[in-house]
């Protein structure tokens, strides 16, 4: 049985329940009495040192504490996969200079998914997940191979498949086309962006040219005729850092371009060191800077992270969902665990053109491996985190800095507790307030 008190206020706290994924707001009282709990304490113990407790409130901080809860993995669901990644571009017509997948390319051959392939991926992945929730066109930039996206959202609708479709694009195309692709299908667009003078810096054209303008235009042009682009996502790197452009100043300068769409907020993923974050206590400062302004802070993506994920309740023991949660097809047909190991032979679990029976029991063995990798169990330093239930990691990154790919870098670690602590106790305080 665990907890993790974070204080917020004059002798109150914010208390996080890392196994039930609940917060309750206490004192120092009650701090000690869950310690003692914690500790083994019965209630005759805890009555006779003054606490004000029954065998009711005794036995709720039990279940609260999480007594009797294993971290264990739920079952499985083989037949269900989450999110497919279909890399339809192994092209970008932007150069981004922190960009992980060289260029788009991922090290290889500059091309373009055909019909045939895109066609056999769908009948492939349907036959070994019967039931996939989202079809993601990705790349490269996947808006490269219109035609090819457009055949494969009229197969999943004749094919009467119950799946959400939709692409992240960097922005630059844009068109009747696509308003039309959006409307047809409830086709979901999310935008990679940035601020500027940083897009135009990192994020050029091919040839060196500037996009922001391109891609501000583009995205009022669909917002004035849909609901898209309904996702922006965002990469910060050390050049905003060492530029004055601190996380609460990204997201502020996101919203006069941008306006209200929903945020995705990601530390740069990259093989190039001179983009990595070297000092990550700007997130911690940026939520309190944040709370400045309630509607700022209520839509930030810190905020948002952290309780679209404790508020579902369910711990999470995987670092992230590559293999299992998402798998990605390549150009080519081949299945890689997620796109960040497009590539890597190592995360490879097939190719769509194999048999479906020898295919299919190769993806779910290999998927498999990826599954029951348990953190909270597995891992020394996560093992005993508060945050183990709760955090995410890119396995691919954490392969990239440290060299393991289930062992976390720590100053990520430190950030992602800051960023939660200080999430935690401003909820406290606006409920006090």
């Amino acid at each position: 049985m665990r907890f993790h008190s974070i204080e917020a206020g004059k002798d109150e706290y914010a208390i996080y329940f890392p196994d039930t994924m609940q917060v309750v707001k206490g004192n120092k009282n009650t701090v000690d009495m869950l310690r003692m709990i914690a500790d083994g304490a019965s209630l005759e113990e805890l009555v006779r040192d003054g606490f004000p407790v029954n065998e009711d409130s005794f036995g709720s901080c039990k279940e609260l504490m999480g007594d009797g809860v294993k971290p264990e993995l739920p079952i499985r669901d083989r037949n269900s996969l989450p999110e497919l990644v279909m890399h339809v571009s192994n092209d970008c017509n932007m150069r981004c200079l922190y960009c992980y997948g060289q260029g788009g390319c991922y090290n290889m051959k500059r091309d373009l998914m055909t019909e045939e392939t895109v066609m056999e991926a769908l009948e492939k992945m349907y036959a070994i997940y019967p039931k996939i929730n989202l079809v993601n066109f990705f790349g490269g930039e996947p808006s490269m191979n219109f035609d090819v996206i457009k055949a494969a959202c009229k197969y999943i609708r004749e094919h009467k498949k119950d799946s959400h479709v939709g692409m992240v694009t960097n922005g630059t195309f844009a068109g009747e086309e696509l308003v039309e692709l959006i409307r047809e299908y409830d086709f979901k667009v999310t935008f990679s962006v940035d601020v500027q003078p940083m897009q135009d810096k990192l994020r050029p054209l091919v040839g060196g040219g500037p996009s922001f303008d391109i891609v501000l235009k583009n995205f009022k042009y669909l917002r004035e005729r849909t609901a898209e682009p309904s996702t922006i996502e965002v990469t910060y790197t050390e050049e905003h850092r060492i530029n004055g452009i601190s996380p609460a100043k990204f997201i502020k300068e996101l919203r006069k371009d941008f306006g209200d769409v929903y945020i995705v907020f990601n530390p740069v993923l990259t093989g190039n060191p001179k983009y990595r974050i070297s000092d990550y206590s700007e997130f911690g400062t940026s939520v309190d800077e944040l709370r400045e302004d309630k509607q700022l802070y209520d839509t930030s993506p810190f905020v948002n992270a952290i309780f679209n994920v404790i508020g579902q309740g369910k711990a999470n023991y995987h670092f992230c969902g590559s293999g299992f949660g998402k798998t990605a097809v390549s150009t080519t047909g081949d299945i890689y665990a997620c796109q960040g190991f497009l590539g890597m032979e190592e995360f490879r679990f097939g190719n769509v053109y194999e048999p479906i029976d020898v295919l299919r029991e190769r993806v779910w063995a290999k998927s498999d491996e990826l599954y029951n990798h348990n953190k909270a169990i597995e891992e020394g330093k996560c093992k005993d985190c508060y945050l183990n239930t709760y955090c995410h990691r890119c396995i691919s990154n954490n392969k990239m800095i440290t060299g393991n790919y289930y062992d976390a870098p720590e100053d990520m670690c430190r950030m992602q507790k800051d960023v939660f602590d200080r999430v935690i106790r401003n909820t406290m305080l606006d409920i006090s307030e």
